[in-house]
This record gives structure tokens, C-alpha cells and sequence, in this order.
């Protein structure tokens, strides 16, 4: 039982470590915090102009009211689009705007160089 505990305690210890080598990459080169990225990183994964707030939800550990308030800060700084569903006025569509794409793009080699760095 010792073992596991003991081994618990170190995958977390190295979980929050790279937790915040990552924010701290991501927000002083992009004015990002490591849950934005991962929504970002998530939709740009989905790689389709349909994807809903309902698929990301299942993709990660956040609440709906969570996801909701770090799209809401992506969409006002011009990184991600929402768009009514025509099919279904309870959901909504989010995508990359252009400039999502790129800041995505550069953000994504740091937080791969981050994570090389920290795990490897």
C-alpha cells in the first residue's frame, strides 16, 4: 500500500510541476493560462467546422460552466469564433479564427518544447 501511495505522490508531484512550467511558458508568450491552451488545442484536434461546445466538454475534465467562461475569454480576445447551431439552437459551434490559428500554431511548439523538456 506504501508503494502506491508513494507513487501516486510522484506522478502528481511531476503532473504539477509541468502543470505550471506550461502556464508559465504559455502566459508569458502568449498572454495564455494552460486551460486556454488545451481549449484551443482541443478545437484545432477536432479539426472539423462542426465542432460544439458539447465535444470539447466531453474531451475534458472541465465543467460546461468552466469551458463556457474560458471560450467566452478566447472568443473576446479574437482566438475562437461561436456560432449558432441552424439544427439545434441549444448548441453552438466554436472554431479557430485566423488569429487563434496562428497564435495556436506558435503556442503549441512551446508548450511540445515544455513538455520534451519537463518529461524527457
Amino acid at each position: 500500500m506504501n508503494d502506491v501511495i508513494v507513487d501516486w505522490r510522484e506522478r502528481q508531484r511531476t503532473y504539477l510541476a509541468t502543470a505550471a512550467s506550461l502556464d508559465r511558458a504559455l502566459e508569458q508568450n502568449f498572454d495564455l493560462g494552460l486551460s486556454e491552451f488545451e481549449i484551443l488545442d482541443l478545437v484545432w484536434e477536432s479539426n472539423t467546422p462542426e465542432c460544439t461546445m458539447r465535444d470539447i466538454v466531453d474531451l475534458t475534465p472541465m465543467t460546461q460552466s468552466a469551458l463556457s467562461r474560458v471560450v467566452d475569454r478566447l472568443t473576446k480576445a479574437g482566438l475562437l469564433k461561436r456560432e449558432e447551431c441552424t439544427t439545434d439552437r441549444r448548441s453552438m459551434f466554436v472554431g479557430l479564427t485566423s488569429e487563434g490559428a496562428k497564435v495556436h500554431t506558435k503556442a503549441r511548439k512551446v508548450y511540445s518544447e515544455v513538455l520534451a523538456s519537463e518529461l524527457g
